[in-house]
């Protein structure tokens, strides 16, 4: 699981719907990606980082 996005996604008010279009995926899926149970892509990881305002570094959001 991934705590960092997920507080972020809080903070934020960035819903799974919006990481499910950025990444051209299904809801489903990226539910199963922001949880930790399917891995994402670095290019993955870019484009998520890039929705959040405060750009804290894909380190500090996709740290385990």
């Amino acid at each position: 699981m991934y705590r960092n996005l997920k507080a972020e996604m809080v903070r934020q008010d960035i819903k799974p719907e919006q990481i499910a279009e950025a990444l051209n995926i299904k809801l489903a899926t990226a539910r199963l990606k922001i949880n930790g149970n399917v891995p994402f892509r670095l290019d993955e990881c870019k484009r998520v980082a890039a929705l959040f305002k405060d750009k804290n570094g894909l380190n500090y959001l996709f740290q385990e």
